[in-house]
């Protein structure tokens, strides 16, 4: 449903509850949230936009982004929330690509460079301030005269998002999502979690990304809250999820670890039940070291992307702990399917590429046919990442395809590697990569991080990864190293860590 309809509900059956959080510590009631976006509303229809429009938002994680994002709907625009990082041409090509009609900006983010590359057709408000040439946002939310009447929208064509994964002239990525494919999302974490009208989410990802419109909808849905949080400090999200009684959240792997170093043991978190971790492998270790800290807390795995709106496998708390390491079933509105580099299934327990179809999956990119055809052959969306599935049809995964270490003419996903090293006794992370070989190309190593206070014996652990792995997959070389490095979205670096 448009989440505006969702609102209006919400406002007439549980007016006074409240809906969001924002700073410094704003509670937003259904009604007044609704109030909120009908007059926001409004103030865009007066701006000339209407169905099939596109907002433009460049926004930290913030209060107005939910009302813009509902108001947008409202009247049958098309939401385009952009990474607050983007600038200069990346950010011009996002609104030349889809012709963005009105954009909503943050002051802190507004200076002279990002004026330059906005288009001089486009209408600009800004958020929190006022500037010469921009529309104040509060001025737009102060709008009052009559009502607007939403259009018609056909939910299962109509595209409600424009979401980007990249920016670049050399391949700009602009996902569209339609109405009906945001309602997987909440349909997926009610059947699976069991979230209700008295739980209560934060944000521990940015809201510009598919994670903004999938966990609106959802509170708006089941009538439940949301903390909206920007400040990622260790302590700050401790003392939020503490304060605000939070019982979920879902997030990636960097900010979990985060979320280690705010002391949690030394909070009362006793209503904090579910932390999924996204997108990507997860080390076993850190799971385990959440719920260590956290016991009330169930730390599972999921596996989805922007084009896939989002969630394609999810755990379920009871099967989490025996399938520990596990990203979860496929889930409805999805066919999966592990091919091999000519497209054929593989065989039970062996790594494929995860290929998926169904109402879920995208149609394609906006205005990008040529990497259209690229990724979506047969009907069917080819993910680039790579996973197996154990005899009781759960997936493992393992990393993506560009990942992949041939040594001696044998393919290792060192996703895999890792996963069996994480297992042995103080072992805290681990990475596998590639050293060149004059013999065979490259040899596998990996490099592993202790638990603290943990003494590994590197020559028992190559014995009890010989116990787990194929003899190909054993790393020729293992080093102890301090830490390992990671990627801002938690992805291990594969490279040799200096830092030994």
């Amino acid at each position: 449903m448009v989440p505006y309809h969702i609102l209006l509900e919400r406002a007439a059956d549980s007016p006074d509850n409240t809906a969001f959080i924002s700073k410094p510590s704003r509670e937003v009631s259904f009604s007044e949230l609704a109030e909120r976006t009908k007059r926001l509303a409004k103030g865009i229809a007066d701006a000339g936009i209407g169905k099939g429009d596109v907002v433009g938002a460049l926004l930290p994680n913030c209060m107005e982004f939910v009302d813009i994002y509902i108001a947008a709907g409202a009247v049958g625009a098309v939401f385009q929330p952009m990474d607050f990082r983007f600038q200069g041409e990346e950010l011009r090509n996002t609104l030349v690509n889809t012709d963005v009609k009105l954009i909503f900006c943050h002051r802190s983010g507004v200076n002279d460079a990002l004026e330059a590359v906005i288009p001089a057709s486009i209408q600009k408000v800004i958020v929190g301030g006022e500037k010469p040439g921009w529309t104040a946002y509060e001025k737009m939310l102060a709008s009052t005269a009559g009502d607007i009447v939403p259009p018609e929208l056909d939910e299962e064509k109509d595209i409600a998002l424009f979401l980007y994964t990249s920016g670049s002239t050399s391949g700009i990525k602009c996902v569209p999502v339609t109405w009906r494919q945001l309602d997987f999302f909440p349909s997926d974490l009610i059947d699976t979690w069991g979230l209700d009208m008295f739980t209560r989410g934060i944000s521990l990802l940015p809201l510009s990304h598919i994670s903004g419109p999938i966990v609106i909808n959802l509170c708006l849905r089941i009538g439940g809250s949301y903390v909206i949080t920007d400040r990622l400090a260790p302590s700050s999200m401790i003392q939020l999820i503490e304060k605000y009684r939070v019982s979920w959240a879902h997030t990636v792997p960097s900010i979990a670890g985060l979320l280690l170093r705010g002391n949690p043991e030394k909070h009362d978190l006793s209503h904090f039940k579910y932390i999924a971790l996204m997108g990507t492998s997860v080390p076993v270790s850190l799971l385990k070291e959440l719920e260590r800290v956290i016991p009330s807390a169930v730390a599972v795995q999921g596996y989805g992307l922007t084009e896939t709106s989002p969630l394609i496998t999810l755990e379920t708390p009871q099967d989490h702990k025996n399938k520990i390491g596990s990203i979860g079933k496929g889930l409805a509105g999805v066919d999966i399917r592990l091919v091999d580099k000519d497209g054929k299934d593989v065989p039970e327990g062996e790594p494929g590429e995860i290929i998926v179809r169904g109402p879920k999956v995208f149609s394609g990119y906006y205005g990008n046919p040529e990497l259209t055809a690229k990724v979506i052959r047969d009907g069917w969306f080819h993910t680039g990442d790579v996973a197996r599935r154990d005899t009781d049809g759960f997936y493992y995964h393992l990393g993506r395809l560009d990942d992949l270490i041939i040594t001696g003419g044998l393919n290792v996903f060192p996703a895999e590697v890792e996963a069996a090293a994480a297992k042995y006794p103080g072992v805290k992370e681990a990475v596998a990569y590639a050293q060149p070989d004059p013999g065979r190309g490259c040899i596998l190593c990996m490099d592993v991080c202790p638990c603290d206070g943990a003494e590994i014996d590197l020559s028992r652990l190559r014995r009890f990864l010989q116990k787990h792995l194929a003899a190909y997959k054993v790393p020729k070389q293992i080093h102890r190293v301090d830490d390992i490095s990671h990627t801002p979205t938690g992805k291990p670096i594969r490279k040799p860590n200096t830092k030994a």
